[in-house]
Order: structure tokens, then sequence, then C-alpha cells
């Protein structure tokens, strides 16, 4: 299907899940679930507006920030075809390339005034974000003052060391990123993170004056370690004739070590390193042209559909959760992966008792990618709970997926939107204590946080 209600499908995913990405920080897809949404929205309507913007507007009752140098998003790409276009297209005549890890946190801009820490930001829309100084101050590397007088805008992303997160917080989220965005967005303490746990590596910065008198990135990044004061992101730099040979090598290497490095990374950066050949490549009006975020190729497996589960989230939408067989994919052992919404069960075509294959595309959570028809009983031996016990299960009866015409949490009736059932009872229990959070962000209420909201309901003071 593509046609006009597959696309208007597409686009309402795409900005719902951009939502719950940005401003709840509860995304409920991963990375490679949104990044397919979009792929086919750019493939079937490639002007639609939603691809031309990079994030949605803050929550209502924040403090907004004008973004003086917006922060724009990259554009993609997964094969080592997409690093050849990009040198002999995209950049044609560039000769000399940087290269960064692909950091997997939150983004954050760092206004300096003479030197002085004066505003933290999100990226929000990238035209305009959200007032973070107060919580980004407690982030330990960031310097409320720097080693030298100037004025400038350094960008950079917050991440959590992963041996701080398996320490603290392994059983709090299911991955680091969440908790960099909430940690840094929380009011009063109320984020399940503390922003001291994270670390800030910076990729760029702007100055609103005197700006240095350079011919590379690279030489910036320089100046920001040993000059400036912050600690950018690890970097490499290409300088040959035909550099895309040893930027895909660059990959091999990257993919090889990447279980092994501090920080969650999904991928590679890779920038045009001269700085006015990027001012005549210029940007378009969501990314720039001189960049390209090369993702982590997909890790595959294969697993049997025992069952579907039904939950409703917090915003009243009721996502299907698959039950599998376990199997370890990427490092990670999975039992249940979101099926993300009716319409993808529709796509897939999956039954119960089906073989499926399972792919990890730089998340954390693997998903169900396409049906391998009906499974035997040999495709469940031989497997192990993320525990070491062995796994023990019979294959189901191979029938279709059920989908509910009622609420799993209440009851209540189920309304079909696009692609996605939702449920309409505002005083659903799984999404009374969300409604109540967005009203009081809507009348710009202040200290109103996701546990107070929840000690309020158990407390029945509402």
């Amino acid at each position: 299907m593509g046609g006009p209600e597959r696309i208007q499908q597409l686009a309402e995913a795409v900005r719902y899940h951009r939502e719950l990405y940005y401003n709840q920080s509860s995304p409920e897809v991963t990375d490679a679930e949104f990044d397919a949404l979009w792929d086919e929205l750019k493939l079937l309507d490639p002007e639609n507006a939603v691809l031309h913007q990079v994030g949605p507007e803050p929550l209502p009752g924040t403090v907004k920030v004008e973004h003086r140098f917006p922060m724009r998003s990259l554009d993609k790409g997964t094969t080592d075809e997409d690093i050849i276009h990009f040198i002999t297209q995209s950049t044609f005549g560039g000769k000399q390339y940087l290269a960064q890890p692909k950091l997997d946190g939150s983004a954050l801009s760092l206004e300096y005034v003479a030197g002085n820490l004066h505003r933290a930001a999100t990226r929000g829309s990238g035209e305009r974000g959200e007032d973070v100084t107060l919580n980004a101050k407690q982030v330990e590397n960031i310097p409320t003052r720097l080693n030298l007088p100037v004025d400038c805008h350094i960008r950079g992303e917050v991440v959590m060391p992963l041996k701080t997160f398996e320490e603290k917080y392994r059983d709090v989220s299911p991955n680091p990123r969440n908790l960099c965005s909430g940690a840094l967005r929380q009011k009063h303490g109320d984020g399940k993170a503390d922003a001291s746990d994270l670390v800030f590596c910076a990729y760029d910065v702007k100055f609103v004056k005197d700006s240095p008198e350079v011919q590379f990135d690279s030489q910036l990044l320089e100046m920001l370690k040993n000059e400036i004061g912050i600690e950018p992101a690890p970097w490499q730099v290409f300088d040959a004739e035909n550099p895309q040979k040893e930027m895909i090598k660059y990959t091999k290497q990257w993919s090889e070590k990447r279980s092994s490095y501090e920080y969650e990374i999904d991928g590679i950066v890779f920038k045009l390193d001269d700085l006015q050949q990027r001012e005549r490549l210029g940007s378009t009006a969501h990314h720039p042209r001189w960049a390209l975020a090369w993702k982590f190729p997909p890790e595959e497996a294969t697993s049997v559909l025992l069952g579907v589960d039904w939950q409703t989230g917090r915003t009243g939408a009721v996502t299907p959760v698959a039950r599998i067989a376990p199997q370890t994919v990427g490092g990670v052992t999975v039992e249940n992966t979101t099926l993300h919404n009716v319409g993808e069960v529709e796509r897939l075509n999956l039954n119960l008792g089906d073989k499926v294959l399972i792919v990890r595309r730089g998340d954390v959570i693997p998903k169900i990618e396409s049906g391998l028809g009906p499974a035997s009983q040999s495709d469940l031996e031989g497997r192990f709970h993320a525990d070491g016990t062995s796994f023990v299960g019979v294959l189901p009866s191979n029938k279709d997926i059920q989908i509910p015409s009622q609420c799993p949490a209440c009851d209540g009736d189920l309304e079909a939107e696009g692609a996605f059932l939702r449920c309409i009872d505002l005083m659903c229990d799984a999404r009374t204590s969300r409604t109540i959070l967005y009203w009081c962000r809507s009348l710009e209420m202040d200290g109103i946080g996701e546990k107070l909201v929840e000690q309020l309901l158990d407390a029945e003071l509402i």
C-alpha cells in the first residue's frame, strides 16, 4: 500500500513517535523502527512536511530557547555504497574528511558569553529547544567557565557511561539514552537518573564573533580540547585522493570495538573537514549536505512467535508485544519485543507459531523483521533464558493474531487512528497519569512531574 492513506499513516506515526522521543523521553519504538517509518515516508512522499522538521516544539510550560545556530539532523547511511555516494556525489571535490563515533545520547547546546556558561538547551525542533541550564551544570565535565573569554555555542552529546548504567540504572531503563534525556529535562529532581552521572562529548563549536581563522573543523576540535577546555568526542581525519577506502575500513574497526567502548554508539558521523567547502555545499531544510550519519549494519537471528500481548501506554496507544522463544542477537537475549502497532502486525502478516527473523540495528531492543513461515518443535530446542537456564516451551497452534476491540487495561472501547489503536477513555488507569501531566504542562504549572502525579493518584487525591 503506497497511496495517500499510507502516506498519512506514516506521517502521523513519525510525528507521534518524535513527540514521545524528544518531549516525553519515553519512546515506544527503537531507532531502527523509527528509521523504517521515516525511510518509507521519504520513498513515497519526499516532500512531506514532516520530513523537513528536526523535532517537535518544546512542551508547553517549558522555557524555550531560540538556537542562534540551528541544530539540524544528519542524512543517514548504512552501507559502504552510502559512504562512496557521500564522497563522490554529495561532497564531490572534497579531499579531507573528519569522523567521530555517533554517540547515542541526548543532543545539547552550551552557550558561553565571555567564557561563562550562559545557557544550555536541548535540540528540540532544531530551531528552538528547551532551557536545561540548571541540570546541565550538574554534568561533571561541563565547565561553568572556559579557559578563554569567548562568545560561542558548543554542541555535543550528553551520554551515560555504560559502566554507570549497569551499576545503577539497569533496572530503571532499557537503555542509557532515555535516562540522558530525562536527567537533562527533569524538574525538581523528579527524573530517573542524576545529571551528575552524565558526560558531555563535544562535536561542534560556533563562534558568535571573532571566529578563529582556521581552514578545518578538526582544528576547531583541537582548539576545544587544548585551549578552550572542553573534551570533544574522539576524531579521525582522512586526507587522501580517494578517502572512501580508509573510511569504510574505519567503520569495520569501530564495528569490532563497539561492544567494548565506554559509551553506547550506533554508528559513525562523517563530515567534510574543510569549512569553506561546507559553506559552498550548504544545507537542506533538514540536514547539511556535508555530513553523513553512518549506522552500524543490523545483526540477525531467528526465533518463534509464541504469543502476542496487548498493552495500553500512557498516551492511550494500545501496542502489541510479541512473546518469542529466547534468542540472543547482538549480545542481547530477547523474549519480548514490540510489534509497534496494528499496521505493523498487518504488514508482517504473522501467525502464532511462525518462525520469525529477529534483527538488531544498533538499538538495545531487537525487533521482528519478517515472518519465515510455520515453525517446528525443533526450532524451540537448545534455547536459554538470559539467566542461563534452559528454555522449555511448546509450539503453539498456527493461527492468526487476534486484534482487540476493547482496552486491555480498562475494557473500554478502542478507536482506530490510522495504523494505531487508542483507548479513548480518559479515566483509563494506564493513561490517567500521562493525561494529568500533559494538562498541567499545558497550563504551565511548574513542579508537576511524573512521580508527584503518581503519588497523588496512589493517595486517591485526584
